[in-house]
């Protein structure tokens, strides 16, 4: 394996995803330890046997949705997830394991009434991390390969349509929503005309941005504010606002185009010129910028639908 692929682009997984997850290895442990009966459970009858898998896989269920819901409820609001690597994905994982080891130590403990040596501990752990490392390495691996096979192949077919497209200056076109994604929540709407004004306002007295709808190019989140992306004179321009994103999203909800394609970013599709593909989603090129603007995985099928409709009206 090349040790390179560790530090790729990685999608950070969902609280569904962990659901699964902890349900599945949980069923694989009760089933390990029932069939080939490790750590003389084969001494058991078959009552208590039963008893001690169901115990332990279990435990090793609950330690997954507990660091799964954690995670994904603590921890990933404060992760930058463009950062969030093959490597690290696998580096969770294995402290899911070294928790799946204590709790089945201390269970152990509990059940028979007595406190372990230091080298049980080990030997535990050294159990848990044979049956669990490579079994997640290659799933890991697996779920990589597939999601920069569709990512990849999504942004070629994408990147044709925008070449192809040209900014709409007038007319309409029917958008349905599914996933509230968008920044006008109407299921039918047609394009402002793009010489037509829109104005940003901020929290702080007085604080607004005027533009033209054509000229709005991105909106980033930054904390409590947000960096507006302009364009004026064929010259980039950003205007930095005290205001939240779903805010901002609410002001230019009669812009169509303006899709929300990441928690953190506000985009405008006719401004695309370029979408390529990794294995945590697409990053589209926008006219001017040179800072890619990430389009997360769950929003992928919103945005192509809406790229799709714009050419469409072309």
């Amino acid at each position: 394996m090349h040790w390179k692929i560790l530090s790729e682009p990685f999608p950070i997984n969902t609280w569904k995803w962990y659901r699964l997850r902890g349900i599945g290895f949980g069923l694989f442990v009760f089933l390990f330890l029932l069939l080939f009966q490790p750590f003389s459970l084969n001494l058991f009858d078959t009552k208590k046997l039963l008893y001690v898998t169901i115990v332990y896989g279990a435990a090793t269920s609950i330690v997954i949705l507990c660091g799964g819901w954690v995670f994904s409820k603590w921890i990933i609001p404060r992760l930058d997830d463009e950062k969030w690597t093959l490597g690290r994905q696998i580096v969770w994982n294995l402290l899911l394991m070294i928790g799946i080891t204590l709790l089945n130590v201390y269970v152990t403990q509990i059940m028979h009434q007595t406190v372990l040596p230091l080298w049980w501990w080990l030997i535990m752990l050294k159990w848990v991390l044979m049956l669990g490392v490579l079994p997640v390495a290659v799933a890991e691996l697996i779920a990589y390969n597939q999601h920069l096979r569709y990512n990849l192949k999504a942004a070629t077919q994408l990147s044709q349509l925008v070449q192809q497209q040209t900014i709409i200056s007038d007319g309409g076109f029917n958008i349905t929503s599914t996933s509230g994604n968008l920044a006008n929540q109407n299921l039918t709407t047609s394009l402002p005309d793009g010489n037509s004004a829109i104005i940003l306002m901020g929290d702080n007295q007085g604080e607004k941005l005027e533009l033209l709808h054509d000229n709005l190019l991105a909106v980033q989140a930054l904390d409590n504010y947000v960096n507006v992306f302009w364009e004026a004179d064929d010259q980039l321009q950003s205007t930095l606002l005290r205001n939240t994103l779903t805010n901002i999203a609410e002001q230019v909800s009669d812009a169509v185009y303006m899709y929300r394609t990441h928690r953190s970013w506000l985009v405008n599709v006719q401004r695309v010129s370029r979408v390529d593909g990794n294995a945590q989603g697409l990053k589209l090129s926008v006219e001017l910028m040179d800072q890619q603007v990430p389009v997360s995985r769950g929003n992928i099928p919103g945005y192509r639908k809406l790229t799709e409709l714009q050419h469409q009206a072309n």
